[in-house]
């Protein structure tokens, strides 16, 4: 056979078949060995995978609410500030709005978008960085819910497979509701509800679409896209929105430019609160303790708290405006600091303006000139200008050093200012437009104040400042430190010789007031004389007269009548719960109580005999709205009512005649007692109405004396009056109930002696039936089987086990009122 040179032979067609058949074969055996590799690596991947049955019960970190007794809000505790919402809790448009941002064939995929991924590859490479996303929402929803955030291979792998596994068990309502609340969109949002309320002050439930998809556009990079730091670019990214929202046939192109052209009002809010800081703390300290820090931070939980808001601005008003008083006794410190000549000679050179100031602000200002002829001083306020004159810094005397008042007064405005003292100031009004300020000279005060109000009947705490300022000080000074109550301890020993079986005392019984020695507990071989403030003896003392007066002497020979066993068991039934000095000066109160367990004592009296616990956490619910805890007022009768009674009626006398006198400014019934302590360290006033008790605390964290004739009338009786006055206005001035068994006859107000019927003179002192003066023999028998079996109790309070109703307080900070010896000089009234 002959070939033309050139031209290859023809192959035969049997063995072209063959080879056909060997390249189908070979692809056949690579389809089959990449199906076995995809299947084995699908196999491998999914091996460990989180279940998807977890994402039936969601349960994301959510905001615990504190809130007060009448709904408004107090503080918020969380890690995430998240609110979870239903689905049709948010707009169409609204969800719509994130579709078509993040995933716009988000209803028509299973899960996985292939060509959605190679669409956003393009244009993120057109772009030069990244513009769109290519995971779908369902992809998102598992790489938050159920994967880590690291960026590898493997973990898109499982977050693809996590997707389409997703979109076989759940809605696509359930995943876009998923979606919706875990999203995170900047400025600490959590989901679409907490950057509804962030970013516009209102709840989804009430988005437009124009706000909507601001939010929407937020999803890819919160930071970056912010409205409140780039606005540009949110606005861009909103446009862009829009844009694809119409493009996907979800809005029209007239609901385009309408939301396009609507003016948005963008920035920052927080949650309105009442500003209540100790209560706060203190009950987040009590949900911690009884629900744990996760379930606090994280649980969505509601609280309900006994906080009147209304009541805790009356109480920190009275705290402000009490101390501020005392510090004008106490002196002044000196000015905020001394600053140079070239200081003070560019402020006397600064371009005068009107500032930024509005009258009643606290404000530095500069001393620049002092006008000796006018007794004017000058100041700077920034650009704003005011002036002192001697009768505003005529109080700021130097500070005192000791408990005796020997300091010259103020006469020249040169004793107290110089040009270049920074000091605090006041504004009180300014004279004309652009005008000079009138200033008061003010300073911070160094003691401290803590105030309490508990409702009668309920027990629940209605208002709770531990100190002047929060953010100076988280010490809660009524529930932690323990500082001695001085004569505010009298009443409960004076209850407890009510109550006594056999000594038959009554608010007529005569005690002996005089000189007494005893022997000093603390000192071996020393000897102890108690004194009154006053330091005279006044003879002859009825009980009601000896509280009133609040007569030392008096009230440690009562004690020493009573005994102590019997008396610290007393102290015990009426809740106090922390240690007592097992000596006679503890009549003089030199054993340290905090404020809470002192206005829960004195609540038994005005609760006809029952000790209340406190309340502080009314509700707490779930996120669900379950009821987690529920307090129920608890009540205890640990004293009759009558004794309660004769207590509070001695009480309205030390208010009607003793050193709460200027208590009776408030026209209402109402009972209560001073207490100053050794070298006027702390001074106290506690007293109640037949619907509030409050106990009102002042004193130094370091334990120095307040100052000359600070006594609790003086220092903690104006706090207690201010703020019982404006809680009681509009409540009727009812006067206190008379129990059963309670009986009235006319006594001496000197003697206690009976005045005979048609003679002149006495007042009607109440009894309890069977010991008022001519009360029959089988009067007498029954108050003593009451009496016997009244004591029988209180012997069984006093066993050291029996501590009380309340817990035993927290241990005392380092700068509370130290442990004092076991006697005590006496304190004052």
């Amino acid at each position: 056979m002959t070939f033309h040179r050139g031209i290859p032979p023809r192959p035969r067609p049997r063995r072209l078949r063959g080879i056909l058949m060997l390249a189908g074969v070979l692809l056949l055996l690579i389809c089959l060995g990449t199906a076995f590799v995809a299947l084995g690596a699908w196999v491998y991947i999914s091996q460990g995978l989180p279940r998807i049955e977890r994402l039936a019960d969601y349960r994301p970190p959510a905001v615990t609410q504190v809130l007060a007794f009448d709904g408004r809000l107090m503080t918020e505790y969380f890690q995430q500030r998240r609110y979870v919402v239903t689905l049709d809790q948010v707009p169409r448009q609204v969800r719509l709005a994130f579709v078509a941002a993040e995933d716009g064939s988000f209803f028509r995929h299973k899960g996985i978008d292939l060509v959605g991924i190679a669409r956003a590859a393009l244009a993120n490479l057109l772009a030069g960085r990244v513009v769109q996303g290519g995971s779908t929402i369902t992809q998102q929803v598992a790489r938050g819910l159920l994967l880590t955030p690291q960026r590898t291979l493997m973990r898109k792998l499982k977050e693809m497979i996590l997707a389409w596994r997703m979109e076989r068990s759940l809605s696509k309502d359930e995943i876009l509701f998923l979606y919706l609340n875990q999203i995170y969109l900047g400025h600490g949002a959590y989901g679409v509800e907490a950057a509804a309320r962030t970013y516009f002050g209102k709840s989804a439930k009430d988005l437009e679409l124009a706000e909507g998809a601001l939010l929407a556009g937020l999803v890819q990079a919160p930071s970056r896209y912010s409205p409140l730091r780039h606005p540009r670019r949110a606005r861009t990214r909103q446009v862009y929105v829009l844009e694809r929202m119409a493009s996907e046939g979800f809005i029209t192109r007239a609901q385009v430019r309408q939301a396009q052209n609507q003016t948005l009002e963008v920035r920052l809010h927080r949650p309105q609160t009442v500003s209540a800081p100790y209560y706060e703390e203190a009950v987040r300290q009590w949900l911690e303790e009884r629900f744990g820090r996760q379930m606090l931070y994280e649980g969505g939980l509601t609280v309900h708290t006994a906080c009147d808001p209304r009541l805790t601005e009356y109480g920190r008003q009275a705290i402000a405006s009490g101390l501020a008083q005392l510090t004008r006794r106490q002196g002044y410190w000196g000015p905020l600091r001394r600053v140079s000549a070239e200081e003070l000679a560019a402020a006397r050179q600064r371009p005068l303006g009107p500032g930024q100031l509005e009258p009643g602000q606290r404000q530095k200002a500069l001393v620049t000139r002092l006008d000796q002829a006018a007794q004017r001083a000058e100041l700077r306020l920034g650009p704003a200008r005011g002036y002192l004159t001697l009768e505003q810094v005529r109080w700021a005397r130097a500070p005192i050093k000791d408990l005796k008042e020997n300091r010259p007064r103020i006469t020249s405005i040169e004793q107290v200012l110089r040009p270049g003292d920074e000091v605090l100031v006041r504004t009180l009004a300014r004279e004309g437009r652009g005008g000079w300020w009138r200033l008061e000279l003010v300073q911070d005060p160094v003691a401290q104040a803590g105030l309490l109000a508990m409702e009668n009947h309920t027990g629940r705490v209605r208002v709770l400042i531990g100190g002047s300022d929060f953010l100076k000080s988280q010490y809660n000074r009524a529930l932690q430190a323990h500082r001695q109550p001085g004569s505010a301890f009298k009443p409960l020993i004076y209850a407890a010789a009510l109550d006594h079986p056999r000594r038959h005392f009554t608010a007529a019984s005569v005690i002996l007031d005089s000189p007494v020695v005893y022997d000093d507990p603390s000192v071996p071989g020393e000897k102890w004389r108690p004194k009154n403030y006053s330091n005279q003896f006044y003879g002859p003392t009825t009980l009601r007269q000896a509280l009133a007066h609040s007569r030392n002497v008096v009230t440690v020979k009562l004690l020493s009548e009573l005994g102590m066993g019997y008396t610290i068991g007393y102290a015990r039934r009426l809740g106090v719960a922390s240690e007592l000095v097992p000596n006679l000066s503890l009549a003089l109160g030199t054993s340290g109580l905090s404020l809470l367990e002192l206005t829960r004592a004195y609540g038994v009296f005005a609760d006809q005999g029952k000790l209340m616990e406190p309340v502080l956490v009314e509700r707490v619910l779930d996120r669900d709205g379950k009821v987690l805890y529920e307090a129920q007022p608890q009540q205890r009768q640990v004293i009759s009512p009558q004794t309660a009674y004769l207590m509070t009626n001695l009480l309205k006398g030390v208010i009607q005649e003793g050193t709460g006198r200027m208590m009776r400014e408030l026209k209402r019934p109402l009972a209560g007692k001073t207490g100053t302590t050794n070298d006027l360290k702390d001074a106290w006033f506690v007293g109640f109405s037949p619907q509030l008790i409050c106990g009102v605390w002042v004193g130094q964290d370091d334990n120095r004396p307040l100052g000359h004739r600070e006594t609790g009338a003086r220092a903690a009786g104006p706090i207690w009056k201010e703020f019982m006055g404006e809680a009681l206005k509009g409540l009727p001035a009812e006067d206190f109930p008379v129990p059963t068994g309670v009986v009235f006859a006319r006594v001496d107000r000197i003697s206690g002696a009976p005045v005979a019927s048609g003679q002149q003179g006495g007042f009607f002192e109440a009894f309890k039936e069977g010991r008022q003066p001519g009360a029959s023999d089988q009067e007498r028998e029954a108050d003593q089987a009451k009496q016997a079996e009244g004591f029988l109790e209180a012997e069984s309070f006093s066993q050291p086990e029996a501590r009380g109703a309340i817990p035993p307080p927290p241990s005392p900070a380092p700068n509370s009122s130290p442990t004092l010896p076991e006697a005590a000089p006496a304190p004052r009234p």
